[in-house]
Parts: structure tokens; C-alpha cells; sequence
């Protein structure tokens, strides 16, 4: 959106950087050893170069070596263990359901004379936490499921003075995997005419005029009433809009394969063109990916963003068509999408209904 964009493609950037991260460590044994990252070291922060250090160890570790490092405090440890285990398995971008919290716990490894717990048995307890955690995550049934992130703390232990740590599991279920964000508003059977008002595709005769265009329009209005921002700041505000514009157009001929386009159709085909569930859904996904935020409300506070659409049907002499002796036309869908920004009013007795004389 018009002031959003950037923000909006630095934040895709972050994103998509992360998720190849998450990928490259998805399993422990994919950390490369020490010598083969040397020569990434200028291209990551510090913090990122410290976790790659740790699994490069990890990895040797497992595979028999001594690694060397310091002695840490087991705070330290607690906060190191965290971010290196949610660096590799926690898929924090993603949208998740039904979230639930498992706790495990486990005993801290044994601390010297000085309070500081020793290099390698920092590794080694790593070991024991992603083993526990990944045997802990494999019992829960759930469709999709995923581990968003661990949290970890230190607690008292209850025999000869040792603390334990104990993990705190996120899991839930992918919306994004199971389906997509926005959903499937159409059911099997939802069918009707693409446009002018012409109902059900059976031909039932509908009280309130409808068609498909107006059904899509409709579903993304559900939408929006179901993840309006209601929170106000203070209890008697209300809200109006300024800076209400045209942001941008989807044509159906620009994305045949996402928004309605169909060519080479007689009048009477046009006129009776059917759309059914699984093509509306797609089209409406379509629509919500490209005017939508994910995990945005639908009207934020002070923000220029989007604030309604139109969905247009519209036709054309058909292109490339055989020649025949009637007419061939070409049909598809324009949705215009509306920008505005909402602000918080304050001063009472407004909005007032415009049927209602008032003093201006």
C-alpha cells in the first residue's frame, strides 16, 4: 500500500532471509564447521556468527572433538540454549492456531567452584534439550502442527541444592499449511451466475439479487467485520477517515489463472457463465493476498491502508477466437482496491445518521 510498501517488502525481506535460515538448520547436522564458516563471517551480525560458532561446535562435538570456549553463568547458558534452539527450530513467522504449551524439564549440568558451567557440558546439555524437546513434540497429535518457540527458565532443583531448566513448548496448528490465511468462505454447491445480478446458477429465484461478484464482494466483507480493530484509547472516541483513495486495480486478463478470465464465449455463455466453490475461493484468496496484510486488522489506527473494494465484472469482443457466425466476447473481473487512513476523534456527538437534520 502507498506508504506501507516499503515497510511491507523490508519486512517480506526479514522474512524470507529467516526462513532460509530455518531451513539451513532444520536438522542440527546441516551447521557447518567452524573452518567452512569463516568465510560468511562478514556477511552476518554478530549475534548470528555467535550461533553459528556454537553449532560448528555442537557438530564437532558430536563427532567426537574437544571444543574449546569460555565458562559461562548459567543465565548465560539458559539465554544462549533459547536463541540457538529457536535460531534452528522455532518457525516464528508463521501464523499458528490452537497453540498449546508442554513443559519438560531437565537437570542443569553441574557448575565449578566459580559458578560457571564448562564449555563442552554447555554443548552436551544443547543436545539433551533439542533430544527432550523433539521427543516431547513428536507425541502431540495435531494436524500441521509446528513449533513456533521454546522459552526457558531456571528453577530450583529438589535434591542437593541443583537447579533444573525448564522449556516451555509453543506448538500449533500452520493456518497457512492447513489452508489458506483468509480461508474457504464457499462451500460445495455454492454456485452463481459471474455477474448482473442473476442468482443461483440453477436458476432459483433469489429475494435479494445477487451474482457471483457481489457473493465475493460479500465474503471479503465478513472478513473485515471479523477482524475489525475494536480496542479504543479512550472510552467515548469514535473514529473518522481522511486521505480516502484509489490505490490500485486487479485485472482478471493480468492474472488469468487467479482472478476470473475466460474467453471465446458466445452472449448466451456469457450471460450464464458459472463460478462454483473452488474457483470462488481462489479468486478470493487471490483478492485478500493482494489488499490484505496477514495478521493485520482490517482498519488499523493512523495507518494508510486498505479500506474497502469493488469487484467490476466486465467484457470485450473475445481474442483469437475461431470464426464462427455469432459473436465471441471475453468476460473477467477488475477488483478496485480503496486506501484510506483511520484517526481517532475524540470530540463527541459524531458521526450523526445523514437522515437526521443537524447543525452545520
Amino acid at each position: 500500500m502507498k506508504r506501507f510498501t516499503k515497510t511491507l517488502v523490508a519486512a517480506i525481506m526479514v522474512v524470507a532471509t529467516g526462513a532460509v535460515i530455518m531451513v539451513g538448520c532444520k536438522k542440527e547436522e546441516s551447521a557447518q564447521m567452524k573452518s567452512d564458516v569463516a568465510q560468511t563471517e562478514q556477511s552476518v551480525s554478530l549475534g548470528e556468527q555467535e550461533i553459528i560458532d556454537f553449532l560448528a561446535d555442537f557438530k564437532a562435538m558430536k563427532q567426537g572433538a574437544k571444543a574449546e570456549g569460555e565458562a559461562v553463568k548459567p543465565e548465560d547458558a539458559r539465554n544462549q540454549w533459547e536463541t540457538v534452539f529457536n535460531y534452528c527450530h522455532g518457525f516464528t513467522q508463521s501464523c499458528l492456531s490452537d497453540m498449546r504449551h508442554d513443559t519438560i524439564t531437565l537437570p542443569m549440568p553441574k557448575t565449578d567452584a566459580e559458578g560457571n558451567i564448562a564449555y563442552n557440558d554447555l554443548l552436551a546439555t544443547y543436545g539433551e534439550i533439542v533430544a527432550a524437546v523433539r521427543e516431547t513434540y513428536k507425541a502431540i497429535d495435531m494436524e500441521n502442527k509446528t513449533l513456533k518457540f521454546v522459552m526457558m527458565s531456571l528453577g530450583n532443583g529438589t535434591k542437593d541444592g541443583d537447579s533444573d531448566l525448564s522449556i516451555v513448548i509453543n506448538t500449533g496448528r500452520d493456518i497457512e499449511n492447513a489452508y489458506p490465511y483468509y480461508g474457504y468462505p464457499f462451500e460445495e454447491g455454492d454456485c452463481y451466475i459471474w455477474a448482473f445480478r442473476r442468482g443461483h446458477c440453477d436458476g432459483t429465484i433469489l429475494s435479494t439479487p445477487t451474482d457471483a461478484a457481489m457473493e465475493l464482494e460479500n465474503a471479503v466483507s465478513a472478513w473485515d467485520n471479523a477482524h475489525f480493530q475494536l480496542v479504543m484509547p479512550c472510552p467515548n472516541c469514535s473514529t473518522f477517515i481522511i486521505n480516502l483513495h484509489y490505490d490500485k486495480t486487479l485485472h482478471g486478463y493480468e492474472n488469468p489463472d487467479s482472478l476470473l478470465y475466460a474467453n471465446c464465449l458466445t452472449w448466451d455463455e456469457v450471460l450464464n457463465y458459472c463460478l462454483c466453490s473452488e474457483e470462488l475461493n481462489t479468486y478470493y484468496n487471490f483478492i485478500m493476498d493482494n489488499s490484505h496484510i496477514i495478521g493485520w486488522p482490517s482498519n488499523p489506527y493512523g495507518v494508510d491502508y486498505y479500506y474497502y473494494l469493488e469487484i467490476l465484472p466486465d467484457y470485450a469482443k473475445g481474442m483469437n477466437c475461431p470464426v464462427i457466425t455469432e459473436p465471441m466476447y471475453r468476460i473477467w473481473y477488475d477488483v478496485d482496491i480503496y486506501n484510506a487512513t483511520r484517526v481517532i476523534r475524540e470530540v463527541p456527538g459524531y458521526p450523526v445518521p445523514i437522515d437526521e437534520e443537524m447543525d452545520e
